[in-house]
C-alpha cells in the first residue's frame, strides 16, 4: 500500500524535513505515525498525497509511483486517498449531508448514488440525526466524525488522518481512534499522525516514530525481529 525507499528531502531554507526514510505498510494495516513538531510527520503527509515530492529515493502509495507520476493522474490518484485534518476543514455554509455528498459531486456520480451513500456513511459515524445540522452546530467532535464521514464517502482504500484528535477532548480522542479503528477491520489501511502518545499506548497498533526527519523507531520491526 505504501513504500518508502531511502526518501530524504530538503527544503530550500536548508531544512532537512526527511532523511533517508524506509518504510513499508501493508494493505490492510493501522498504522500511528508519531513525533515531536518538526519530526518530519507533515512533510510525510505531503510526501503520500502527491504535495511534494523527494530530492531522492522513491515513494510509492496503491500502486501508483509518485515521482514519476504525471501531473494530470495526481487527480485520480487521490480519489483512492480519504484525508481527515485536524481543523475539519468543513464548508460553513453547507450542511452536514452536503459537506459529505460535496466529496461525491466532484467525482460525477450519479444524484442517486449520492443519496443512497451519504445518509449510510453518516449513519456509520454515528451521525444519522445530524444531516440537515450546520457545522457551527456541532460540538468538535460531531464536526470530526463528519470530515470522517467526508474522507470515507468514496470509499478509499487508505485513509489518513493527519492529528485528527489535536482539537477535541480526551475522551472524544479515544472514540474517533476507536472509530478508525473499527474501519480498519473492514479492510481500509489507516494511517494516523499523532503526538498523543499517551492516546497511541492505549491502542495496540504498530507504532512509527519520527526524530529529526528519520524512522527511530518502528513497532512492527520489533516485531518481526522477535520472529
Amino acid at each position: 500500500m505504501i513504500h518508502f525507499d531511502h526518501v530524504s528531502k530538503t527544503y530550500p531554507n536548508g531544512t532537512r524535513a526527511l532523511d533517508d526514510i524506509s518504510l513499508q505498510v501493508e494493505k490492510g494495516e493501522f498504522v500511528f505515525i508519531v513525533g515531536h513538531s518538526g519530526a518530519g510527520k507533515s512533510t510525510l503527509i505531503k510526501m503520500l498525497l502527491r504535495e511534494e515530492i523527494p530530492e531522492s529515493g522513491n515513494v510509492e502509495v496503491n500502486g501508483y509511483n509518485l515521482v514519476k507520476m504525471k501531473r494530470r493522474q495526481v487527480p485520480l490518484f487521490r480519489r483512492g486517498i480519504g484525508v481527515v485534518f485536524q481543523d475539519f476543514r468543513l464548508i460553513p455554509n453547507m450542511t452536514v449531508y452536503d459537506n459529505v455528498a460535496f466529496a461525491l459531486r466532484v467525482t460525477d456520480v450519479s444524484t442517486k448514488f449520492i443519496r443512497r451513500r451519504v445518509p449510510y456513511i453518516l449513519d456509520l459515524v454515528d451521525l444519522a440525526g445530524k444531516a440537515k445540522c450546520m457545522p457551527q452546530e456541532l460540538s468538535g467532535g460531531e464536526q470530526q466524525r463528519v470530515a470522517l464521514a467526508r474522507a470515507l464517502v468514496n470509499n478509499p482504500s487508505l485513509l489518513i488522518a493527519d492529528e485528527p484528535t489535536g482539537n477535541i477532548d480526551p475522551q472524544l480522542s479515544y472514540e474517533i481512534v476507536d472509530l478508525l479503528s473499527e474501519i480498519n477491520k473492514c479492510g481500509t489501511t489507516v494511517l494516523m499522525v499523532t503526538h498523543e502518545h499517551d492516546l497511541v499506548a492505549e491502542f495496540n497498533k504498530r507504532v512509527v516514530t519520527l526524530r529529526d526527519g528519520q524512522i527511530v523507531a518502528d513497532s512492527a520491526a520489533r516485531g518481526r525481529r522477535a520472529l
